[in-house]
């Protein structure tokens, strides 16, 4: 979802009645990254579903999905493939791994990282999951954009890490910097990271405060590295041979 400029609030956006908790586009640009990697039929996990809108779309695409969550009553698509699992439980996440150790032609995680009390185990729980060669997809805030540079600025908190987006689990900004990290250590090849959902270098808002942000990081965009844009970022790796 390639913009230069975006007026206006976003609004929430559904999948087949469900809501979708990610930003526009995220959905369907990991559907995408999915088909370009891997053939139908294929298994996936949807490792922290939600109320299973990206579930539900890659089961209509024709894959083989499981989906994994703490809770089963905010599930809202296929019951028939929800696996209940609370990441934070070590006792849970064993259990997990034993039944399913190596299964998994892919393993999502959507807008989950950041809720984890250890992004690294996370990370270590989906290649646990992997067959070697299957594809590891997450998306999570993107701390480095722009905007969130701009929030770190004025108060010392990064975009989507307020105290309101504390209380319903946003414990673990991790940069691209980080993840690119981890998953090289854990023995990761073909390790992409991009941005996702809406965050151009214009976001155009009545808020006085957005407008002054928009001019003054326009002015600094050319002295900014790292990933500047989107909304979120999804970072791509294989499982190779050497990352058992």
């Amino acid at each position: 979802m390639k913009k230069f400029v975006f007026f206006g609030k976003k609004k929430p956006t559904y999948y087949q009645g469900v809501l979708e908790r990610a930003d526009q586009g995220v959905h369907q640009q990991i559907a995408d990254i999915l088909s370009s990697r891997i053939g139908k039929k294929a298994k996936v996990l949807d490792l922290g579903a939600g109320k299973g809108a990206s579930t539900q779309r890659l089961l209509d695409l024709g894959y083989e999905v499981m989906a994994a969550d703490v809770d089963p009553d905010d599930y809202a698509a296929d019951p028939s493939v929800f696996y209940s699992i609370d990441f934070n439980d070590e006792k849970q996440v064993d259990l997990l791994v034993a039944k399913f150790k190596g299964s998994f032609d892919a393993v999502i995680g959507v807008e989950v990282i950041e809720h984890v009390e250890n992004p690294w185990a996370y990370v270590r729980l989906m290649k646990s999951l992997l067959k070697v060669g299957g594809w590891l997809v997450i998306s999570t805030p993107n701390v480095t954009s722009w905007l969130s540079r701009w929030y770190f600025l004025l108060r010392g908190r990064f975009h989507q890490f307020s105290d309101g987006d504390v209380s319903y689990g946003h414990i673990a900004p991790i940069a691209a910097f980080e993840l690119d990290l981890i998953l090289n250590r854990e023995g990761f090849s073909e390790i992409s990271i991009e941005p996702a959902g809406v965050l151009p270098p214009v976001y155009l808002q009545k808020s006085p405060r957005i407008l002054i942000a928009n001019f003054i990081m326009l002015l600094l965009r050319p002295f900014l590295s790292g990933v500047k844009d989107g909304w979120c970022i999804i970072a791509v790796a294989q499982k190779g041979e050497s990352s058992q």
